[in-house]
């Protein structure tokens, strides 16, 4: 059975309610015990002068029993200071024992925090801080131990943060060394003759500007990253009829992409569907995912669907293509700041930024972003409909 839980001030208002009954009843038996004593004493004095009733003219008369009583009132009065010495002796004993079994409940789940709170200065956030007080440090252990938890959390987003940083760095390095390399190599071919022809020179001089375009899509990702980070990207959110919205968008899109490469396709409502975007972000949003399709689907043409369907209180506008897809246990990392599900990173280009950056936005515009592998990769986002 579980022990009942009480609250701080009952258990004082319960503690001195017993206390002082507990000092009451002593006293009561403390002056039962010396009105005993006194009332024998004068029975016994009243005795002796009914005995001596006949000899009072022998004796000194009636002057001299009375000396003999006043004698008994000053023995009255010691009884009396005994009394109250001793009241207050068991007044201090009570005090001092219902005191201390306070004190000592009261201090047990404080010393609890006050170890808890050491064990976070040596780094242990592991350790939770075990309470069987009353209701109030029930509540402050409990809030103690969701700090606690928090922090750990903290601690480990931090760490993989700094991981995710040292990844970045080493990322960037093969990811700019790579196009620098062919960049130099083709200019080296061009001056050391190599491409003697005028052909061979456009086709040196393509690679090359080609090299520079993925370095300029490497850096441009990386400064947007960077004002996401600090604040620096305001969302002007308008009022949107996502279905022209998009078809406008795939029939500008299209003509940049090669048929033989990609091919676009929508399957979208009906009816009109309105939704508050911001239409500038929101097309970098559906880029990164295309572009994301394009980089890691490892078939050709790649197949790509932007699909529209009415859910509970909003829509989900799903982006799905017909590639390899990703293996299930890597599907909660993909949104995670530059992460890449191919860890050696000689397969696939890419920086692992273009799927965080789809998260942090559509989070931004009060919508929600999930991925599924089947028969492909498909990101989901769920936006709410518009209010009138």
């Amino acid at each position: 059975m579980s022990e009942k839980v009480t609250s701080v001030r009952k258990r004082i208002f319960l503690s001195n309610t017993v206390m002082v009954l507990t000092t009451l009843v002593l006293f009561l038996a403390i002056n039962l015990v010396i009105v005993k004593m006194y009332a024998e004493s004068v029975e016994e004095e009243l005795f002796l002068s009914v005995q001596n009733t006949e000899n009072i003219e022998q004796e000194g008369g009636l002057d001299e029993i009375l000396e003999g009583w006043t004698i008994h009132r000053e023995q009255f009065f010691l009884y009396f200071g005994l009394d109250g010495l001793l009241c207050i002796g068991v007044l201090l004993l009570v005090s001092q024992i219902f005191t201390g079994r306070l004190t000592a409940h009261i201090m047990e789940p404080l010393d609890a925090l006050g170890e808890g709170a050491g064990r976070i200065q040596e780094n242990d956030l592991t350790t939770p801080v075990v309470c069987k007080g009353d209701l109030e440090f029930q509540n402050v252990c409990a809030s103690f131990n969701d700090m606690q938890i928090h922090l750990l959390e903290e601690r480990e987003k931090n760490r993989k943060y700094e991981k995710a940083r040292t990844d970045m760095i080493a990322g960037i390095s093969h990811d700019l060394r790579t196009p620098l390399t062919a960049i130099r190599g083709s200019v080296k071919g061009v001056l050391d003759g190599v491409a003697a022809t005028p052909q061979l020179q456009e086709k040196f001089l393509q690679a090359a500007y080609k090299r520079t375009e993925d370095m300029d899509g490497l850096l441009n990702q990386l400064f947007y990253l960077s004002r996401m980070e600090s604040g620096n990207v305001p969302l002007e959110l308008k009022k949107t009829e996502l279905n022209s919205w998009l078809e406008n968008y795939v029939e500008e899109k299209r003509t940049v992409l090669q048929p033989e490469a990609a091919v676009l396709e929508t399957r979208l409502l009906e009816k009109e569907i309105w939704v508050y975007i911001d239409q500038v972000q929101f097309t970098r949003v559906i880029d990164n995912l295309i572009g994301n399709s394009l980089k890691y689907a490892e078939v050709s043409p790649v197949r790509i669907e932007i699909a529209v369907t009415r859910t509970k209180g909003g829509i989900c506008l799903c982006v799905r293509d017909n590639g390899v897809g990703i293996e299930k246990e890597k599907l909660p990392n993909v949104f995670e700041e530059f992460y890449r599900g191919d860890e050696s990173r000689n397969k696939k280009e890419g920086n692992g930024l273009g799927l965080y950056i789809v998260k942090y936005l559509v989070q931004a515009m009060g919508g929600n972003v999930r991925a599924e592998s089947d028969e492909g990769f498909q990101v989901l986002i769920d936006l709410p409909l518009s209010k009138a």
